[in-house]
């Protein structure tokens, strides 16, 4: 049985296309979106994720009305060449094997969901295969860029502490933006360098810090108002600050470094990972403190430090130097 909106939290989004109606009954794909955007959000799926897919699905539809020049979209109407011609279309737009990937796997996942409630019969997706593409290598901070970057911020003022604090804790920790924005003061552990965060799937994970950042957060947590809210980052009226506000603000100090484009709060978190690995850390270790479901995921770093990686085979390998004649 789907779950119907009404039994979902205010939490939910909303996303749709500009071409459509929010509600068309005889719109069968239209509503089947709907229905698919609440089962997400029954299965507390992260927003983000919800957010992404939903606007694929949207935009496909969207291209399906066109295709088949009809208001009402039928589930019946759309098989394998329509899902190929729509990937036509992304090709078309010029839009990255990255970005069609995506697609194909939003596209999917739905698919599985209309077989699972047998809303549908036949899956068309079955023979649409995922087209590959070459993973780019994360940019990130060198030592003296990210120490440049930190005492950047103007330490007279309230936004100025915690604006390090937020930079420190970032590259401290390697947390997620929105793992930021969450924590709670309940949840850090000023004793033993620990704090506690909310991460994809509402995991909660323990991420250890560095000295230098807990002392930067016992430095803000001293001049913010922590008696009405117990989220810890906040703005300078005691609101909590949102994911876009936190972008901004590590952006600012980025530009100020005149660095290129492709750098971003989420380069902090790539910092984080590519010392870490660089000083001899463990790739598992590294995973969990990233809160990676995948070895794989994490594995992206090692292609980051290629020098380094035959530098340790070369030392490691009994047979690394040795030559056969």
């Amino acid at each position: 049985m789907v779950v119907k909106p009404s039994d979902v939290g205010a939490n939910s989004v909303r996303h749709s296309c500009l071409c459509e109606e929010r509600s068309n009954p005889g719109d069968i794909l239209l509503n089947q979106i709907n229905s698919y955007q609440t089962y997400l959000e029954s299965k507390n799926a992260p927003l983000n994720t919800i957010s992404a897919y939903i606007s694929d699905i949207n935009l496909f539809h969207c291209f399906c009305k066109d295709r088949l020049s009809t208001d009402e979209v039928g589930l019946e109407l759309i098989d394998s060449d329509l899902i190929r011609a729509y990937l036509v279309h992304l090709i078309g737009e010029k839009k990255s094997n990255r970005t069609i990937s995506r697609n194909v796997t939003s596209l999917r996942l739905f698919y599985k969901y209309l077989m699972l409630y047998d809303f549908i019969d036949k899956n068309p997706m079955k023979l649409i295969k995922t087209p590959k593409y070459q993973r780019k290598l994360p940019h990130f901070f060198s030592y003296e860029e990210i120490k440049a970057l930190c005492e950047l911020p103007d330490l007279e003022t309230f936004s100025g502490i915690r604006d390090r604090t937020i930079l420190e804790l970032f590259y401290s920790s390697g947390i997620r933006i929105t793992e930021l924005v969450t924590l709670t003061y309940k949840n850090i552990d000023f004793k033993n360098n620990l704090i506690q965060v909310l991460g994809k799937g509402s995991k909660k994970r323990i991420v250890p810090v560095t000295n230098v950042a807990i002392e930067w957060m016992q430095k803000y947590n001293k001049i913010r108002n922590n008696t009405e809210n117990d989220i810890f980052f906040l703005t300078s009226d005691d609101k909590p600050l949102n994911r876009f506000k936190v972008y901004l603000i590590v952006k600012k100090y980025v530009n100020m470094l005149l660095l290129s484009n492709g750098y971003s709060p989420h380069t902090m978190r790539h910092t984080f990972a590519t010392h870490l690995l660089d000083k001899g850390a463990n790739l598992f270790s590294i995973k969990e403190m990233l809160g990676h479901e995948s070895i794989v995921t994490t594995e992206t770093y090692t292609h980051v430090l290629p020098q380094k990686l035959r530098d340790e085979y070369t030392r490691g390998h009994p047979r690394a130097g040795k030559k056969l004649f």
